[in-house]
């Protein structure tokens, strides 16, 4: 084994610590580790693996591309345990890294092939290593901010994996291209237009994968947002219930309000003549007609309120028991007021759904949603259901027909993104939901 081939094989494999930062840029609230220990630990195994499969692949004389693709292949493994993020996600962004850096390669085996025409890309050249490694730091630079921002934006809104898993052909697709154009003499290129066609080639599919970047982003962005106005309409159709229905009171209190002096005076005229039986069918009668109060004040968050009062109406009205306690704190809290409404919303849905198929007498939800020592934020349910359950990989997934099964993903998301947790279980007859969300989290 020559020296200078595995050191310039080792620093060929190098690119993998800028492609890596690419990776976790979109993930960076969604990292198990703080960033610059997350950051030394991964660029030590990438230098440890790269040693090692530099060694392996000049001992055994085996094929460098194969053992690059293994070497990529195992990599991705250990970034995933690095995240907490859905499978589809991690993969969709990792292999969207693997078409961007693939075409980047190409790009330098053809600048090689200018300055070594007599060469081939097997070949171990110190120069066109240095460009490789440089130009792949450059990409990071160019790269930064819009995967940082936006694509961040993105990983965090997203959370259909379908949506992911559509992206990863056209990812494979452009690494396979890549693969099937890459040089291996590069005296090839200089047949008849080739060197020429390459070139348009690959400068073709980098403006072409740039751009259904930026196409996918923007339509997704687009689909996110109005699903966010449409639970922003939502919750201000609960407010409005909640206010018509404080106007209804209001206006049924008022005859009794303004009849209220007469009934004092009537009341003492039959207390002096010493009429109690009168003063008890009067009362009895008075009672009965008083409007009872359909609003109850849980918080002082009016949105949350007003979600609450609407499911606690809808409950009443489905012969649902339903319990609530509530104890936010005083101070701000990181969630949104939006995203607090969708976790809550999204498990009182699923409650009301599961009660209404079971008797009258079996229905019951209960709801806690308090602080503990003021550094974390618990929502808790507990709801009967009928005990058949569906699962998939440890994952609930609708029994319903017409269901889309994401409810439980879209909470589990969301309080993942303000780096909290969701916990789902069952026991014969009841469902739990534990939700844990810190104070402290920055979104």
């Amino acid at each position: 084994m020559n020296a200078f081939n595995f050191l310039n094989m080792f620093f060929s494999n190098l690119i993998l610590i800028p492609a890596l930062i690419m990776c976790y840029l979109p993930f960076k609230n969604h990292l198990k580790y703080r960033t610059k220990p997350l950051f030394i630990g991964m660029s030590t195994i990438i230098v440890i693996l790269s040693a090692l499969f530099s060694f392996i692949t000049l001992t055994l004389d085996a094929d460098k591309a194969f053992t690059f693709l293994l070497l990529v292949f195992i990599l991705y493994f250990i970034y995933e345990q690095t995240l907490v993020a859905d499978l589809a996600k991690s993969l969709a962004i990792y292999l969207w890294m693997c078409a961007l850096m693939s075409i980047i390669i190409n790009g330098v085996y053809g600048y090689d092939a200018i300055v070594n025409p007599a060469s081939n890309s097997d070949t171990y050249n110190i120069e066109t290593t240095f460009i490789r490694v440089t130009i792949s730091f450059f990409i990071v630079a160019i790269f930064w901010s819009p995967l940082y921002d936006h694509g961040s934006n993105l990983v965090d809104m997203l959370t259909i994996p379908k949506i992911w898993i559509i992206t990863m052909p056209v990812s494979i697709i452009f690494v396979a291209i890549s693969l099937l154009i890459m040089p291996g003499k590069y005296s090839s290129l200089y047949v008849d237009d080739i060197f020429a066609t390459y070139w348009g080639l690959l400068i073709g599919m980098f403006f072409v994968f740039i751009i259904l970047t930026i196409i996918f982003y923007n339509i997704v962005f687009e689909i996110m947002n109005a699903v966010k106005y449409e639970e922003k309409y939502h919750i201000l159709q609960m407010k409005e219930a909640q206010y018509l229905s404080q106007q209804s009171y209001i206006e049924n209190t008022a005859r009794v309000r303004h009849d209220f002096k007469h009934t004092i005076c009537l009341l003492d005229s039959l207390a002096n003549s010493g009429d109690i039986r009168s003063i008890r069918e009067y009362l009895s009668n008075y009672i009965s007609n008083m409007p009872e109060s359909e609003i109850r004040y849980y918080c002082k968050n009016n949105s949350l309120n007003a979600l609450l009062n609407h499911y606690m109406r809808q409950c009443k009205s489905e012969k649902i028991q339903f319990n609530c306690k509530v104890t936010l704190p005083v101070k701000e809290i990181s969630i949104s007021t939006i995203d607090l409404c969708n976790i809550i919303g999204n498990l009182l849905e699923n409650a009301v759904l599961a009660c209404r198929e079971l008797p009258e007498e079996d229905r019951k939800i209960d709801i806690k949603i308090l602080e503990r020592n003021m550094s974390n934020l618990y929502i808790v349910t507990t709801n009967s259901f009928n005990g058949f359950v569906k699962q998939k990989n440890n994952t609930y997934i609708t029994t319903r027909r017409a269901g889309s099964g994401i409810g439980l993903k879209s909470i589990k998301s969301a309080a993942e993104t303000y780096g909290g947790s969701a916990d789902f279980r069952n026991s014969e007859n009841e469902f739990y939901s534990n939700i844990t969300i810190p104070f402290s989290a920055v979104k």
